[in-house]
């Protein structure tokens, strides 16, 4: 007997191209255990009929404390940025913990609703556990004001954070212009005593960055994370917008990963990743909203649509980099429908105007607005249904609250 069985709807696979195949899928422990047409024994039955079946959405990186940032009336360059949210956050230190908390409260409804069942962000923990998503949190390594804390005994915190089925911690230097040589050496030796750990750094997101840290360490920044050993597998470098082919190839030769923010790239002037370039050489290429203030959207289909509409590249190719691609680095079985997988799952009415017919979802997916999954399940556990689903009357109420004190 399984706990949950899906039954009378199809699902799309994603690593063959697409194909649309109508099946039972059934669920047990968590796990996809059953996909056929038989109708077995289980605990609940959901009835999908004229519904899509889909795996849920990997957000690779997302910063989980910016929402009070969000909206501010300026176009702001990265570095501008960072030090506007230097100054908001020195303006409201006495609130520092309830900022972190509500917006992150905040960044899992909106980032739940519209379908991530996987995030992927900086800190994170004791606020974001609560709603039943799979999470990968980061330790930050920032010399900021804000994070100034962080830095002390930084890899005996590290070692304290436990994790469990459904929350890991991975290791988040912000950026080489943010960090010195000593943490540099010290993050290289930590890599090298804990081989499970991943890591996740800001690079090349801009021109005044890789121009800062050619003129330090006379190499671009992808060259120094080779120098101090720190790039693996394990390693997932984000934006990369500003990269040489020189760059590249190093990035290929240790097998790395890519995050790419197209939202928040254009909105802090800069230009995204040369994707196509780093497909071509076989890079792992995922993608990841940002920080809410950068990108006023956790709809990580909104990235989606950004990266279609000013490449290329097919509608498929793009919804793996919100799935099986990052099941590639993350390597948990999350990405995809399919036996032995988490169960982590997106049910979506064929009713909705915005798609067209099964035939073209993947493409509605990618540039109609308006496509939002009626169910969630993450771990074979329903977080949002028709029945169920996150209350956010308390979280208004503390937000109104903190508003009424911060110093904008």
């Amino acid at each position: 007997m399984v706990d949950i069985l899906i039954v009378g709807g199809c699902y799309i696979t994603i690593g063959d191209g697409g194909n649309i195949i109508y099946n039972n899928i059934g669920i047990k422990d968590g796990i996809i255990t059953y996909i056929g047409d038989q109708k077995i024994p289980a605990r609940k039955i959901i009835n999908a009929n004229n519904m899509i079946i889909f795996p849920g959405f990997i957000n690779t990186h997302i910063h989980f404390g910016e929402y009070f940032l969000k909206g501010y009336d300026a176009k702001y360059t990265t570095e501008e940025y960072i030090l506007y949210a230097e100054d908001f956050n020195n303006r409201n230190v006495q609130y520092k913990e309830q900022i972190r908390q509500v917006s992150t409260d905040i960044v899992m409804c909106e980032a739940l609703k519209y379908g991530t069942t996987t995030l992927m962000g900086i800190r994170g923990w004791n606020c974001a556990e609560k709603y039943g998503a799979r999470l990968f949190m980061g330790y930050p390594l920032m010399k900021s004001d804000k994070l100034q804390d962080y830095l002390v005994n930084a890899f005996d915190n590290i070692d304290k954070l436990k994790a469990d089925e459904l929350n890991e911690y991975f290791v988040a230097l912000h950026s080489l212009k943010w960090v010195d040589d000593e943490i540099l050496t010290n993050l290289s030796q930590y890599m090298k005593r804990n081989m499970n750990i991943k890591l996740s750094v800001h690079i090349c997101e801009t021109r005044d960055e890789v121009n800062y840290i050619k003129k330090k360490y006379g190499m671009t920044p992808i060259e120094v994370m080779e120098k101090y050993e720190l790039l693996s597998g394990r390693t997932l470098l984000v934006h990369c917008n500003y990269l040489s082919d020189k760059d590249i190839d190093i990035i290929k030769k240790y097998n790395a990963s890519v995050a790419i923010c197209p939202n928040s790239n254009l909105k802090l002037k800069n230009r995204i990743a040369p994707v196509k370039k780093l497909l071509k050489k076989g890079i792992n290429v995922t993608l990841g909203t940002d920080g809410i203030a950068t990108n006023d959207s956790l709809n990580l289909l909104d990235s989606c649509r950004t990266l279609g509409l000013i490449t290329d590249i097919k509608s498929i190719d793009i919804i793996k980099m919100i799935t099986i691609n990052p099941e590639k680095y993350f390597q948990k079985n999350i990405g995809e429908i399919k036996i032995g997988n988490k169960a982590d799952i997106l049910i979506f009415d064929k009713r909705n105007l915005q798609i067209t017919r099964d035939e073209t979802f993947i493409n509605d997916l990618v540039y109609a607005n308006g496509i939002v999954p009626n169910t969630v399940i993450i771990n074979g556990k329903i977080i949002i249904s028709d029945e169920q689903k996150i209350n956010k009357e308390e979280i208004y109420k503390q937000k109104d609250e903190l508003i009424k004190n911060l110093k904008f």
